[in-house]
């Protein structure tokens, strides 16, 4: 066959296999015949967000914290009653409640507060109620002691110590006289004493004055505070040009110059305690035997042997037997409450200051 027909005869070919091609693109699909399947290139495939992936979570709102006022701590309220008058009313308090259960063991009248709270303003009311229940109970509805005070009107000091006269006079009743129960707190023995008693030695002592030595466990203790402070005033103020101050204000007396004592002055005693006021009630340690001192003034008190002296550091009271003064030398000396002092101890040997019993007078203050 000639190579040009046989060129003619493949085109032909060609033509008709391109041409059964096209027209099986466009022939629809006969009813009932399947479709092929066609895969998918899974490179080709469009990835699908999921759903719940697909979900935006909502933005977190902030929480704005308001700030809160915070009201400023209220003060505790004080106690309602002077430090004075609350001290005499605690001690009388747990006496009242110490003599009732000694005298009614788990027993009491009926009525009976029991009130040991000092912060409550009933506290004191309370004290001087129990006290009558406790006296009706006992002694009889309408019988008390003579010389039983009672509930009278005054200061709140006043009224304290009304309470624990009674509550004294009640026991002197209820026991014997000067004995009390185990544990029993006590108090300044001159409250025990008659108004006029206490009035007369609290004027005398706030004046500076006087100062009262009698001895709590006397047993006439009354008649002789009594007597003791009515010889003083009697002979040393209503015979002497003393002025007598009872304000609160510092006491006034007649201004009197230290009399200039001759010769050295030293302590000659091991045991010479040196004290802070005239009572010898803060003790602040033992003067070294052989330290020089001044004299300065002496306790004008009945029976006082208090003299204050100035040395190297310190401003003091000593027993003046515990010094080189002779007893005329301390008589000429003026009264300590006449002259400037400020007792004070910073030499080397002091010592901080120990409250002592002392003197009963330091107990009531001013």
């Amino acid at each position: 066959m000639p190579k040009a027909i046989y060129s003619a005869l493949i085109l032909v070919l060609f033509l008709l296999f391109t041409a059964s091609l096209g027209a099986q693109d466009v022939t629809p699909t006969p009813e009932g015949a399947v479709s092929p399947v066609v895969t998918p290139d899974p490179l080709s495939v469009t990835p699908t967000l999921d759903p719940l992936a697909a979900t935006v979570e909502p933005t977190a709102t902030a929480t704005v914290f308001s700030p809160t006022l915070i009201p400023p701590p209220t003060a505790q309220p004080g106690p309602p009653f002077p430090a004075d008058a609350l001290r005499v009313l605690i001690a009388a308090r747990l006496d009242l409640d110490l003599l009732a259960a000694q005298q009614m063991g788990n027993n009491r009248p009926l009525g009976w507060s029991g009130n040991a709270n000092p912060l409550e303003r009933d506290f004191m009311l309370l004290a001087r109620l129990d006290l009558e229940l406790l006296a009706a109970q006992l002694l009889g509805l309408d019988t008390r002691p003579v010389g039983w005070f009672g509930a009278i009107p005054g200061t709140e000091l006043s009224i304290a110590r009304d309470i624990r006269h009674d509550l004294e006079l009640l026991a002197d009743n209820l026991i014997v006289p000067n004995v009390r129960p185990p544990g029993w707190t006590g108090d300044d023995p001159l409250l025990r004493c008659d108004r006029s008693t206490q009035a007369l030695v609290y004027v005398l002592e706030r004046g500076g004055v006087f100062s009262l030595d009698v001895s709590p466990s006397e047993l006439d203790y009354c008649r002789a505070a009594s007597v003791q402070a009515s010889r003083f005033a009697a002979e040393s103020l209503l015979n002497s040009n003393v002025i007598l101050s009872i304000s609160a204000a510092a006491p006034v007396t007649t201004v009197a110059q230290a009399v200039p004592i001759p010769g050295n002055i030293r302590v000659d005693s091991t045991l010479a305690v040196a004290y802070l006021n005239r009572y010898g009630t803060e003790m602040v340690g033992p003067a070294p035997d052989g330290e020089p001192i001044q004299p300065l003034g002496r306790s004008f008190a009945p029976f006082s042997r208090m003299v204050l002296v100035r040395g190297n550091g310190f401003e003091v009271f000593l027993d003046y037997k515990d010094t080189t003064l002779t007893d005329a030398e301390f008589a000429s000396l003026p009264d300590v409450g006449s002259v400037p002092n400020a007792p004070a101890c910073n030499a080397p040997w002091c010592r901080p200051v120990t409250i002592t019993l002392g003197n009963p007078a330091s107990r009531r203050g001013d």
